[in-house]
Order: structure tokens, then sequence, then C-alpha cells
């Protein structure tokens, strides 16, 4: 059986696109945008008005003014607010091969302040704000802007490529401003510096919820490999709310990676709602075509202006339908149901204080994240403070194999930390998720994985400080240096002793007895290896520097000896059901190579975690009593 390829972590990927001419009656082919009668629209705010052809602009210059719009979008609560612009001119392709960027100088609401000054300019959120001609026809959508600063200029999706949403194969981050863009620009009041940048497309805000720090943004950003996504941290509620809020032109869109106890969505704005068909953002989320994705109204809080790029702050609410179309010139959904999905659930208790959090992840990409942080940010929540401690996990994924089977991985486990026990046992479980996606031996779908968490306040924990051996009736501690003398078919009888690790309470020293069977079989060489080791692998002391490392690192199979002989995905399942415990003190007897090689094993749990290694050369000697 060939392993299944590695899941895809939303490269948005770059390929040679052919022209595409996409004009007005085009779309009359293809789409329901023309279904409205302009005669009979109103100026704005048509449900699913008309695409206006772009031939029909007019340009501004130093002696007359360019082709004038209005618009509709949200900077606060749910009702759109009317803002303006003036047509500027046209970057040819600038969107893509065939599909041109119109550029617009915008004013109102918080795009300029009463003196008409930029105040938050062009915002990420924004995205999808419909643009009308006088006679009530979509002109387009804002979807680009100035690169830096705050600026009033806006890059806009034309309508009719964007009622197609077609899958252009190319496209452009940044598009270059033409020399006779940039007059028309200047002409209009704009600086040159704004004039000669360029523009680029609006970057989605996907929400992270507040409490987490702008480090842990970043990292998450890092670890999806969005080209066009910006990950920030408190600019949406910590929740999805319950509440259903409806979308239409010109209103808050939401799509969503995940939805519930812990959000992933990004926030734009809606073009045009055409029967149960929504349309927004004028450009894509991620770039897949076809997607699955959860489809939210939204409630503005406010517009932040921001250097980087001014952006929205919102709630999200419940989930109205499924985003199915992930496009060039914009994302499409279909009103309806929500979205199904693996329900990620967590529990976590601190003596008496409990909380428990599910969320709907759509994509197995996302799971290991999402299982991950939420576990960390509800023990942040309890724990409500930094502190050592020790956590107790226990753990179920519920999965469907290739051939349909269902099975259930369960795990428990235990943890330490001497200064932060909030990030518990969070990176166990993301690792589980990774390591069962990504298992080498066929493609599963999982249905669903719980984790609950016991965390007490009080660092305890061990590390092995020496290991003793029985050698001719009496005890003598091991040495790299000097072979362990063991007798072929007996047994070899271990001490290890543990020293309480710096900073834990607790008894200074422990003593756990190991008795390891010695094979009885004659090998090659009587040369072998003997390691004794704890179960607990260390733990970070800096939790921001470690965070990058956290949510998709798999089980090692140097790390962990129960993994080395695995062949199947049911044999993988049953080795980190039994992989070693952060609280077990174990020993390995090696001997022999290649295919004869020999393992003996012997394993012994404590009361607290235990870490360390010893590791010696034996020596077999003799022959087997007889049985």
């Amino acid at each position: 059986m060939t392993a299944p390829a590695p899941a895809r972590r939303r490269t948005l990927t770059i390929v040679a696109a052919a022209t595409i001419a996409v004009t007005a009656a085009t779309l009359a082919a293809t789409g329901p945008a023309l279904a409205d009668d302009p005669a009979s629209a109103p100026v704005i705010g048509s449900a699913c008005p008309a695409a206006y052809p772009p031939a029909g602009l007019v340009r501004a210059t130093t002696t007359a003014a360019g082709t004038a719009v209005q618009g509709l979008t949200v900077t606060s609560g749910t009702t759109p607010d009317v803002v303006s612009g003036e047509y500027v001119g046209t970057i040819d392709d600038g969107i893509a091969p065939g599909v041109d960027m119109l550029i617009f100088k915008m004013k109102g609401s918080r795009i300029t302040d009463a003196n008409g000054a930029v105040d938050r300019g062009i915002w990420s959120g924004m995205s999808g704000t419909p643009l009308y001609a006088a006679d009530g026809r979509l002109v387009g959508a804002v979807a680009y802007g100035q690169s830096w600063a705050p600026s009033d200029y806006a890059g806009v999706t034309p309508a009719a490529d964007l009622y197609r949403a077609g899958s252009y194969a190319a496209g452009s981050a940044a598009a270059a401003i033409p020399t006779k863009v940039a007059a028309s620009m200047r002409a209009t009041g704009a600086s040159p510096q704004a004039s000669t940048g360029a523009m680029r497309r609006l970057p989605t805000p996907v929400t992270i919820p507040a409490g987490f720090s702008p480090a842990s943004a970043k990292a998450i950003a890092k670890k999806a490999r969005l080209k066009n996504v910006t990950f920030r941290n408190g600019s949406s509620s910590s929740k999805t709310s319950s509440t259903r809020i409806g979308v239409s032109a010109g209103s808050n869109l939401a799509a969503g990676y995940a939805y519930g106890s812990f959000p992933l969505a990004g926030v734009g704005t809606t073009t045009a709602v055409c029967g149960t068909k929504v349309y927004g953002f004028g450009h894509p989320m991620d770039w897949l075509g076809k997607t699955r994705l959860s489809l939210h109204g939204a409630d503005s809080v406010y517009v932040e202006r921001d250097y980087d790029g001014s952006f929205k702050i919102a709630n999200i609410g419940a989930p109205i339908g499924t985003i199915t179309q992930d496009r060039l010139t914009a994302i499409v959904g279909g009103l309806g149901a929500a979205p199904t999905g693996t329900a990620v659930r967590t529990t976590n208790r601190v003596g008496t204080r409990s909380r428990t959090s599910s969320t709907t992840v759509l994509s197995p990409d996302w799971l290991s994240t999402v299982a991950g942080m939420q576990s960390t940010m509800d023990s942040m929540t309890l724990t409500d403070g930094m502190f050592g401690g020790v956590v107790r996990t226990n753990r179920a994924i519920k999965l469907r194999r290739s051939n349909g089977q269902v099975l259930t991985y369960t795990r428990n486990d235990i943890s330490a930390d001497r200064f932060d026990v909030s990030a518990g046992a969070a990176e166990a479980f993301a690792g589980d998720i990774e390591s069962i996606l990504s298992n080498g031996f066929e493609d599963v779908t999982i249905l669903g994985a719980t984790e609950s968490t016991s965390i007490t306040e009080g660092y305890q924990a061990y590390a092995i400080s020496r290991v003793e051996a029985k050698q001719f009736g009496r005890w003598t501690r091991v040495k790299a240096s000097s072979p362990l003398l063991v007798r072929r078919g007996g047994t070899l009888k271990l001490r290890a002793v543990l020293k309480r690790e710096t900073g834990a309470t607790g008894v200074a020293t422990k003593t756990v007895r190991l008795n390891v069977a010695v094979p009885r079989r004659k090998f090659k060489s009587p040369i072998g290896i003997l390691s004794v080791s704890g179960g607990s692998f260390g733990s970070s002391d800096d939790y921001e520097d470690e965070f990058e490392d956290m949510y998709y690192d798999e089980y090692a199979d140097e790390e962990y000896e129960t993994m080395s002989d695995v062949t199947s995905l049911p044999g993988l399942l049953s080795a980190m059901s039994r992989a070693e415990h952060g609280n077990d003190v174990f020993a390995s007897l090696s001997l022999g190579s290649g295919r004869k090689a020999v393992e003996k094993k012997a394993r012994k749990a404590t009361a607290t975690v235990v870490s360390g290694d010893v590791m010696v050369p034996v020596m077999v000697y003799g022959k087997p009593k007889k049985r």
C-alpha cells in the first residue's frame, strides 16, 4: 500500500494562466447577476444588481471628475454606511490575465474624516464592499488597497468577473500602478508616495481569540503558511455567537475554518446576495477553488487604525450557510444549514473550577491547531496566572479508516512544568492528531477528538540520578565505561534512583526497581545496550519560544521505543496508546542486529513525572540455566 500524500497546508500556489476575457455579455449566459432589471433597481443596495461594464467608466483628469460611484460598507454594528468614490483608472490585467483592476478614490464613513483627510483608509475587512453606478448597477467590489500606510485609493474587482467567480489560474499579490493611472491619482490629490507604490490584495483578518500574545498569532500564521491572510489576536469575540446575523449587500461577511468556542474566521464584506447565493470579498480566501467553509454574518465593533494597514474588529454570528467556492475574484456560498465538521471538545479542571469548550473544525489542516490552542486557552483562563504544576490527561480520538472501519484511539498521560502549567497537555493532544492524520499507511478521517485535563498546582517531578544493577549478589552503580555482565536466560535486576527536580516538592529521592529478562538465545556478538529512561522528555521553560514547534510535532520513532516496529494504522494507534507515559521509568535491553535483533523491556509507573536517561553497554555470558 502506498502512503498518502501529506495534508496540504493551504499554500497559495501560483501557476500559469490563459488569458480570459470576461464581459457583461459573457456574464449574461453564466450567472444570475443580470436577473434584476437595472431600470427598476434602487441607486444602491439592490440585492443582486446587474454588472456595470467597465468601458462605461470615465477617468478623472485635472479638469474633469471621474465617474462617481456609491458603496455600502459597515464600520460599526450591522447596518452599512454609504461611501462614495471617483473612478481614477484601470490597471490592465491587474488581478490576472484578462481580469483588470479598477482604481477608485474613496471617501466617507471612516475612510476619510469630516475634512476629507485620510482616516482609516481602505481597511482589511472592507474586501467585498459593493460599488454602484448611478443607475444602480454593480461596478465591482473593493478588494485591494495601498501596501503601507492608510490610503483612500481602492483596487476594485469588476462586477462581471466577480459574478463569474471563475478559477483564474494566476494572479498577483501586488500589482504595479502604471504611469497613466498614477497621473490620474495625483490629479485627484494622491501623494507621490501613494501613487508610486503598488496595489495589494487586502489581507483577510482571521480572528484569534483575545488572550493570546502577538507572538502566538504570528506563530499560527507561520504554521498556516497563508500568503494573504492576516492573523490578529483579539479582533473578534472568543467564540462564535449563538445569534444568527443576516447578510445583505454591504453587510459584514465572515468565512470560517472553524466555529464554536474557538473560531478561526476571516471577516470581509458581502457584495451581493442573489437568492440564496452570497458573493463577497472580491478576492479569494485561500484560492482553493472548490472549498467548504462556514458562512456567517458579523457585528462590527469598530475599525482600528494601524500603520501596517487598518482592520475591522467584529463579533461573528452563528453560521448561516456554507462557502463553497474560493475563487480569484470572489468567495461564493449558499445560505442554509451550517456545514458539518469534526467536533473538538476539551474539558479542563483546576481545583473546583472547570471549563468545557467545543469547536467544529471544517478542514483537517486546522484540527491540531484548534485542539492545542483551545485546550491551552481554557487552561490559561482557569489558572489565571503563571505557576508550576502537574497535569493529568485523558484523550480520545475517533476516526474512520479508508475501508470505512471506525476506530477509537485512547490515551492517558501526565506532564509537569516548573514555571507555567497552563500549556498543559495541549502539545501532546495536537501531536496525536497530527500523527493519525499523517500516519503514512492510509487516508483517515477524524470524526471527533476529546481531551480532559486535571491541573494541580505545585511542581512535582524527578530525574534519574543513577542506575544500579545487581552483579553477582551485590548492587553496583552502572557506568558507561564498564559493561554490565548479564547471563543468557537470566534476569537483570535494576534499581533507578530518582532525584527531585530543582523547584519541585516531595521527598528528596525515590528508588524504582525493574527486572529485565535476558534472552536465552546466543547472539553472534555478545555486546548489547541497556537504556534506563524516564517517560517525560522534558518541558518548556519558555512557552513563547517553544510555541512555534508546538502544534505540528508527531511522535518520533527514535523517542518512543514502542513505535519502532509499526507497520499499519492499527499498529500505530496501539503503539501510541502504549507509548511511555510521563510518570514511567522503563528499561530496554537490546541485543543483536538487523532482523535478528531482540529487545527486552520493563516498565514501572510512579506517582510523579520522571525524566532523564542512562545508557550503558552490556555483555552476555554463559549458558542459560535449564528450565
